[in-house]
């Protein structure tokens, strides 16, 4: 049956629908109503924000079985800024409350006998939509002159694995409590979207969230940055300056990177953070704030103290509460989420796309060294080669120089090989094998591939997941290692 909706003002809307996953939602039938209007369903929550448009009509569909994912959904719910009517099975009270204490603007009940009462149930959808658009049309036009001026943030928010709900409920506790936070785990994992949940769940909501990268900041400008300036302080000090510190009153500050703090700095933040005032470079006057401070690292500090690289005083008193943040490959649940996100968002390669299981099965096999940020690297290279608008196994592409390659013999697809096996001819394998370990040709082999992948040498330690400071020191290292092979090999 196909569903007629009298009101000519809805003939002019479509359908944005976001099926709760593995809560019960027959999710094909939905996608073979005979609706007069266009539809377009997700299971990604970001994909579902992003389309909530003035001319859509947001519908969110919960199924009977919602209970054993009841933190997806409410974090699904949490991320919802515009107007939406929910779905949910009729006589489902304990469903209906659920969401009501979440502040959820409409709910409309289905029954799933028949297409026919899911047509009846968007056609009720539709109008309640209507009546909650009318009262925050002010809201809604505002809203739509902003997003003209810029696009949302990419910020995929995913916690499917049993190991990421653990420590999004970490997370949850911690924010009740106005204790500093150390996050730790390697490149890529998400740090800053934690820090961001935390911050967003805590009762400075309502304040200023402010990341900071430590590994970015000009170490001449560090203090500048942090703790501010008077005019004149220094040769470049035109005006008076406030630090992030002062920026972030009332808010959280997050401080990425920690370890790459420089140690003459370390001992003023220790303060600052113990007396909750600091004084502008340049003036003795200090100036009190109330800050929550998150830090973040993939470095082992411990490690760092124990080479006098970060003062160990420092450390106690960023660790005052510890999070430590799973791998990928250690919560393989997120995988397909983040994969299916990531491919029906807009905000990924500029282009909405569906990815199939086949995709996803050979996504569940990689590790993932890259992390999350890898995975979105990978989604961002299918779609460019997914010409049908659906990314298959054939479009996923795990190592980028894979790609240049693929059509070539398999001589072509070896790895290119370091500057250490050019440099020493092939009598001197043994010195070779002295030089640099398997791991770390590997290693050069990933900070080549950035190098010629970017435009500076900024860009390659992002893809990396390092500091530029890291970066040059690695080059450094290994130019030094070079030539002294070059001159082992020439007093041979």
């Amino acid at each position: 049956m196909r569903a007629v909706f009298v009101a000519s003002s809805v003939a002019e809307v479509h359908l944005n629908i976001m099926v709760v996953r593995e809560s019960g939602v027959p999710e094909q039938a939905l996608s073979r109503l005979a609706l007069d209007v266009p539809v377009t369903i997700t299971q990604a929550p970001e994909s579902f924000a992003e389309r909530m448009v003035p001319e859509a009509v947001s519908c969110l569909v919960v199924g009977a079985d919602w209970q054993p994912v009841a933190q997806h959904l409410q974090q699904s719910v949490e991320a919802i800024s515009g107007p939406f009517v929910a779905l949910v099975p009729e006589g489902d009270v304990a469903l209906g409350h659920f969401l009501g204490r979440m502040g959820t603007p409409a709910v409309q009940t289905y029954t799933s006998a028949t297409g026919e009462d899911w047509c009846i149930a968007f056609a009720a959808a539709i109008d309640a939509w209507h009546s909650i658009a009318a009262m925050n049309t002010p809201a809604n036009e505002s809203s739509k002159g902003r997003s003209a001026k810029r696009k949302p943030a990419r910020r995929t928010v995913v916690f499917a694995d049993p190991a990421s709900k653990a420590m999004l409920s970490l997370v949850e506790r911690v924010a009740q409590v106005d204790v500093t936070a150390l996050l730790s785990g390697p490149s890529g994992v998400g740090k800053e979207v934690v820090a961001q949940i935390l911050h967003n769940a805590s009762p400075r909501s309502s304040g200023p969230f402010i990341a900071l990268n430590c590994s970015a900041m000009p170490e001449h400008l560090v203090e500048s940055i942090l703790f501010g300036h008077v005019k004149g302080s220094f040769t470049g000090a035109i005006k008076d300056q406030p630090g992030i510190f002062e920026d972030a009153n009332q808010g959280t500050l997050f401080l990425d990177e920690v370890g790459e703090l420089p140690l003459h700095v370390q001992p003023k933040l220790l303060r600052v953070i113990q007396e909750r005032k600091a004084a502008r470079i340049g003036s003795t006057r200090e100036v009190s704030f109330d800050v929550r401070l998150v830090a973040a690292t993939n470095r082992d500090l411990v490690d760092m103290v124990a080479r006098g690289q970060f003062r160990e005083d420092l450390l106690y008193r960023l660790n005052a509460f510890h999070i430590g943040i799973p791998r990928l490959c250690d919560r393989p649940g997120d995988i397909e989420q983040l994969a299916i996100a990531f491919a029906e968002s807009d905000q990924v390669a500029g282009v909405a796309m569906k990815i199939r299981e086949d995709a996803i099965q050979q996504l569940r096999l990689h590790n993932w060294p890259g992390n999350v940020r890898e995975l979105d690297n990978v989604i961002c290279r299918a779609k460019v080669l997914a010409a049908d608008g659906v990314i298959g196994a054939e479009h996923i592409f795990l190592d980028a120089l894979q790609i240049e390659t693929r059509p070539g013999s398999a001589a072509d697809q070896a790895p290119a090989p370091s500057p250490f096996a050019q440099a020493v001819p092939a009598k001197g394998g043994a010195v070779e094998q002295d030089l640099m370990s398997v791991k770390e040709q590997a290693e050069w082999q990933l900070i080549r591939a950035a190098l010629e992948e970017s435009t500076s040498k900024k860009e390659a330690a992002e893809r990396l997941g390092i500091s530029p400071r890291t970066l040059r020191h690695k080059l450094q290292k290994w130019k030094a290692s070079e030539e002294e092979a070059y001159q082992s090999v020439g007093n041979s």
